[in-house]
């Protein structure tokens, strides 16, 4: 039977988003654990997307039978130039969104009424969508994202291996310096991103910067280019601002190959973007399909 993956995934048609991450508390009867995620995704609807998703250690303890091969904790990472990012790996993440900010909010709520008595939170993030599908540093994010097919192939599992329309999953909270940013010229804005601002037009040739993000992360391994499924949105206060990093692949490689590359652990070249923005959050996770997601919980 062909297996489907969560449909939050990929809808798209969404501007309210809210982030919910959760150490578990292990000592608690498993019954009890899978009692209250099966509470907190009550109130998934068409209209209210909760996606689930979960860290290698909460996946084993689940379902000690199988897990995806892929699977790992997210490890701390130090770059060339004093760049680094860090490990908060946590056990269950939520990422639920819709068009309506009470509809979520309800979802929120409940996600966390349920989880409260067998976990702790340890993110609990608001996004929202910034014109035009933005980051606050002005640049359409995601504007590379693969289309139509293309998506699932980048971000599913495929067909006959464990786990098959499942996804990986990158977590990220960066913390962005705007004011450092806003400080450049439109053009040296664009050299550091890698595309112009106003119309999302990738630079080209001799015009594109070998240290700007595009050049950092735009990768191919062995002739096979490392496509990710983005579903990042800014969140923030006026004190504390940035990008709540959210990714989605077929396989974890994807993922380390380009943070290794926005590092310059493979060449000595760190990506510009990381002069303007710090990551402070950092977790991999299994976000398995409807299935399998219905097997674990029963």
């Amino acid at each position: 039977m062909k297996k489907t993956p969560q449909a939050g995934i990929f809808a798209e048609n969404t501007n309210s988003y809210y982030y919910l991450e959760y150490q578990l508390d292990f000592s608690m009867p498993l019954a009890d654990i899978k009692a209250a995620l099966q509470q907190a995704l009550e109130l998934q609807t068409d209209e209210v997307n909760v996606v689930i998703s979960f860290g290698k250690k909460a996946w084993s303890f689940l379902n000690p039978e199988w897990q995806p091969e892929d699977l790992i904790d997210f490890m701390a990472l130090q770059g060339v130039d004093g760049f680094a990012m860090p490990s908060t790996q946590n056990d269950v993440f939520f990422w639920i969104h819709s068009t309506h900010h009470d509809d979520n909010f309800d979802a929120v709520l409940n996600v966390q009424f349920a989880m409260e008595k067998v976990a702790k939170a340890q993110l609990d993030l608001r996004g929202f969508r910034y014109h035009d599908e933005r980051d606050l540093i002005g640049f359409v994010d995601g504007s590379a994202n693969p289309k139509g097919d293309a998506k699932q192939l980048a971000a599913l599992i495929p067909t006959g291996e464990i786990g098959e329309a499942g996804s990986y999953v990158l977590s990220q909270k960066w913390v962005h310096d705007l004011a450092a940013f806003n400080q450049l010229s439109v053009n040296e804005q664009e050299q550091v991103v890698g595309r112009t601002k106003v119309d999302s037009i990738e630079l080209e040739g001799d015009a594109m910067p070998y240290d700007s993000h595009v050049s950092r992360t735009d990768l191919k391994i062995d002739g096979q280019a490392m496509k990710i499924y983005r579903r990042s949105d800014p969140y923030g206060t006026a004190q504390e601002h940035g990008l709540y990093f959210l990714a989605f692949a077929c396989e974890i490689r994807r993922f380390s190959s380009q943070l290794e590359s926005m590092l310059g652990i493979t060449d000595g070249v760190h990506d510009r973007l990381i002069e303007f923005s710090t990551a402070v959050t950092g977790s991999y996770w299994f976000a398995p399909s409807v299935e399998d997601l219905h097997a674990l919980l029963s």
